[in-house]
């Protein structure tokens, strides 16, 4: 689906529709006029076209009454939980599987990084001299292949320069308790060679399928860490489509987030991954809506056929 289609009007319905409002607590510190819905809109859709903030509100104020200032949007939008970002993709991603009534295949998980502040040549950067960038922030999904061969991304979690990915990973964990991944594989890279990951892994009903690090002097003795090794040798291959998926997603955002703090850039990292799950939304419901008025047609066809009335199909002989 184009960025076109994809209008401000269409992302508040949506997480207004999606997003509960908590109630406000009253204390110190500057009031909560605007609802998260729609500061959150206001991030998307400042994702979706590469806008600034000042340039976002102005689109805004086509749509909306009422917007906030200039000051009142960078304070909330640094503020917003980043627990609020992670149920809003477990929420399009549960529709998604819903609608498709399709179940998952398999669960991916890895990690990659958005550069911020500064714009390193990142690519042209070789083994120390990357390491000391740390102008970036990391975010790790999880990805849900469905038996269709699509990818949803169930949940996922952000973090600053270096963060440990494990930790990552056990966040973005929280947020997978209510699909169904009993017997799933979950496969990943030996940086989530963690009994721990494992455990947590089991604990949801899925089974670790993590590359186990090995050499000749020191093996592999943990019974988790064995079943992990045996089920990376059967679907370890599939790892590639969270690669694929990283690249599709910097393609269509880039990979560097014109922002100046790390609160802001792990934020919008999250905002990816929302559009990319709210655009299978969208182009699931654009099928159906194309696939209802054939058929509205054709049955409109089929009546007055049979009520006598001649009706030249096109292609018909």
């Amino acid at each position: 689906m184009r960025r076109s289609k994809i209008t401000l009007s269409l992302i508040l319905q949506i997480t207004k529709s999606t997003m509960k409002e908590e109630p406000r607590i009253k204390g110190r510190g500057r009031p909560r006029i605007y609802p998260d819905y729609l500061i959150i809109s206001l991030m998307l859709y400042q994702t979706l076209h590469g806008l600034s903030m000042r340039e976002v509100l102005e689109e805004a104020e086509r749509v909306l009454p009422k917007v906030p200032s200039l000051s009142d949007f960078h304070y909330r939008a640094k503020r917003i939980p980043k627990e609020v970002f992670r149920k809003l993709i477990a929420i399009l991603a549960k529709k998604f599987l819903l609608s498709r009534k399709e179940k998952i295949r398999l669960l991916l998980c890895d990690g990659t990084g958005f550069g911020y502040k500064d714009l390193y040549p990142l690519r042209f950067l070789r083994g120390r001299e990357v390491r000391e960038v740390s102008s970036h922030v990391r975010i790790v999904p999880i990805v849900a292949l469905t038996e269709g061969g699509k990818r949803v991304i169930l949940s996922a979690s952000s973090g600053g320069a270096y963060a440990s990915e494990v930790k990552l990973l056990l966040e973005a964990m929280e947020g997978i308790g209510e699909f169904p991944i009993e017997g799933v594989f979950f496969v990943g890279d030996k940086c989530f060679d963690c009994i721990r990951v494992m455990e947590e892994i089991e604990r949801h009903g899925g089974k670790p399928a993590i590359k186990v690090k090995e050499t000749w002097r020191k093996g592999v003795r943990h019974r988790l860490r064995k079943q992990s090794k045996r089920n990376f040798e059967k679907v370890g291959r599939e790892r590639y489509l969270i690669e694929s998926l990283f690249g599709l997603i910097k393609v269509k955002f880039g990979s560097q987030i014109l922002v100046k703090l790390r609160e802001m850039a792990e934020r919008r990292a999250l905002c990816m991954i929302v559009l990319y799950n709210l655009r299978l939304l969208l182009e699931l419901e654009k099928i159906f809506i194309l696939l209802c008025s054939f058929l509205s047609s054709l049955l409109q066809r089929i009546f007055r056929t049979a009520s006598g009335v001649r009706v030249d199909i096109p292609g018909a002989f």
